[in-house]
């Protein structure tokens, strides 16, 4: 076997020499997980606010379709308004700036009804409830892109028969 050489199979580095390795695969992968993560954490955020502010027409709606004495509607609209108000302040549901989410401060709340049927039907609904994303914005600045400030705009709504026969007053 002149001149050939028995050559070394190729190992993985071990002991001390592994540390190195495992730093920069951390820092190459981290900022990814990190990504996901909080996509994943904001995502379900949303989600569950979504799921808030339907239950909050949703209990508007069946509120506002009792019927009352003599047939006529057993909430005023105001009444219904304070009863998703009240929904959407017992999940503590805030705003982009961190306050509780107030209906009548910006036109959101909508309660409308259809006579021409029979039965009459209502329709409660929450237009533009500005909701911000928590962590995907703060992670994005650590990797130095481009921070949505935007808020996502939520929106709900809720249509259900009336027992009443004559509709609500404001």
């Amino acid at each position: 076997m002149g001149g050939m050489s028995a050559r070394k199979p190729c190992k993985a580095p071990t002991g001390r020499d592994a540390g190195g390795n495992v730093i920069v695969e951390l820092a190459l992968v981290l900022p990814f997980l990190l990504l996901v993560v909080a996509g994943i954490v904001d995502l379900g955020l949303l989600y569950w606010e979504k799921h808030v502010i339907t239950n909050g027409s949703r209990e508007g709606a069946r509120a506002g379709a009792r019927a009352g004495t003599a047939g006529a509607a057993d909430q005023r609209v105001s009444q219904v308004e304070q009863i998703v108000q009240a929904y959407l302040d017992r999940y503590n549901l805030k705003g982009p700036d961190g306050n509780s989410i107030v209906l009548a401060n910006n036109a959101t709340f909508f309660y409308t009804w259809d006579n021409s049927g029979s039965p009459p039907v209502l329709t409660v609904e929450l237009r533009d409830i500005p909701v911000a994303m928590m962590l995907l914005p703060n992670i994005q600045a650590l990797l130095g892109g481009q921070v949505r400030t935007t808020p996502v705009m939520l929106q709900a709504r809720t249509t259900m028969a009336a027992e009443w026969t004559t509709p609500p007053v404001p």
